[in-house]
């Protein structure tokens, strides 16, 4: 598992990293209202180490003084604050239409965002690494680090080991990316879990736990339990798309009866023209919009199905939809449909199981790369309030 958040206090035995992680992250949900004695108070860390580690991290252009607080019986209190002016990071999101793009402050405020055409058959690295140059401010050092989401299955290194409806096998995406991007850090993640990310980055919650469920071409799902990335030892938590539903079609991966043979945006739009789906969202009872109704039902009900195997595997009740169905036409009508499905299958004495949209919508997997890049780097996850803020208006 990745660590994302801690609430573990330290001790004698910890680590000076551990400790480092601890009194950014009070910094951090402090919003410029902690002083060195209240992180104190919060870790249990000695005065002394407290004080060590701040002026460890204003020296690195983490944390800065923000002013003086109001007194608590004594002298007034130098505030801290997370330095928003000296480190940018990048977020790309690798989609199969295009490539975005967005620059970020330490504080998750977006300063720009930049979006590329991608066709089959481009050079994804090469495309990838001219968005980030056209984010990259002219000083040197500029960018401490990229983090990039894409499809299938991503190694600790950001190698991609499979991406199925790419035909990537075994890409050193991490690493070509960095050789093209003068050596800045990259970090790469599986789009479903950057998307997962992002609703931890915007949580000032602990021990989270969500399930995201990445729909567009293919199916996957990004997992956080109590606050932990769960990728699995081979990298493979989530590979949802093609588990075994039982239906006798044959799925792009060669298997029989997996679930992206019925469930993905394209098998459930079908051949269906944009009036069709207009008809059908208009309440139209005509053979067409009544073909594409049934593609959605069925894909709702194997949906609400997975649903609630993890649902009970996992405990969570708490599943988000991510990906391109969030901006389709038809994406409110599966969910309809999936969150009724699930109402009929929920256990006396139990919460419901709902399924409901990420909270930034298309936003989410460039601000979930982005949070994935600062906790590889920093080693915590920094609430990113800015992000929902701004998502909306940065410029293309």
């Amino acid at each position: 598992m990745t660590q994302l958040r801690s609430a573990q206090k330290g001790t004698k035995r910890s680590l000076r990293a551990r400790n480092d992680v601890l009194v950014l992250q009070s910094v951090a949900v402090g919003d410029g209202q902690v002083a060195r004695t209240d992180i104190v108070r919060e870790t249990g860390l000695p005065a002394a180490t407290v004080s060590d580690i701040v002026a460890s991290l204003i020296e690195r252009r983490l944390v800065r003084e923000s002013g003086l607080g109001g007194s608590r019986g004594g002298k007034p209190r130098m505030l801290l604050e997370l330095d928003r002016d000296h480190h940018r990071f990048v977020g790309v999101h690798v989609g199969r239409r295009q490539i975005t793009a967005s620059r970020f402050t330490l504080t998750g405020r977006a300063e720009q965002t930049v979006t590329i055409p991608h066709f089959p058959g481009d050079d994804t690295i090469a495309v990838a690494a001219s968005a980030v140059h056209r984010l990259t401010p002219e000083r040197a050092g500029a960018i401490t680090a990229i983090g990039v989401a894409v499809p299938g299955i991503v190694t600790g290194d950001g190698t991609i080991r499979e991406a199925v409806n790419y035909n990537w096998h075994m890409l050193p995406f991490g690493r070509d990316l960095s050789q093209r991007c003068g050596d800045v850090p990259v970090h790469v993640v599986n789009d479903a879990n950057a998307v997962a990310l992002s609703e931890v980055a915007l949580s000032t919650q602990w021990g989270v736990s969500v399930v995201l469920i990445w729909i567009g071409t293919g199916i996957g799902a990004g997992i956080v339990l109590d606050g932990r990335l769960y990728e699995g030892r081979e990298f493979r938590s989530g590979e949802i798309g093609h588990l075994d539903i039982g239906t006798s079609l044959r799925c792009r991966c060669g298997l029989v009866g997996c679930l992206e043979t019925v469930a993905t945006l394209p098998v459930m739009v079908g051949d269906a023209s944009p009036a069709v789906v207009e008809r059908f969202l208009g309440g139209a009872d005509d053979g067409e919009a009544r073909a594409l109704g049934e593609r959605i039902r069925r894909g709702a009900r194997e949906l609400a199905r997975l649903l609630s195997m993890l649902a009970a595997t996992l405990d969570v009740t708490d599943f988000v939809a991510g990906g391109p169905l969030v901006g389709d036409p038809v994406g409110p009508a599966l969910l309809r449909e999936t969150n009724e499905a699930l109402a009929l299958r929920v256990m006396p004495g139990f919460a419901p199981v709902t399924l409901r949209f990420s909270t930034l919508g298309e936003h989410s997997v460039v601000i979930g790369a982005t949070a994935h890049a600062i906790c590889q780097e920093f080693g915590v996850m920094l609430t990113m309030p800015g992000s929902s803020q701004n998502a909306a208006g940065v410029a293309v």
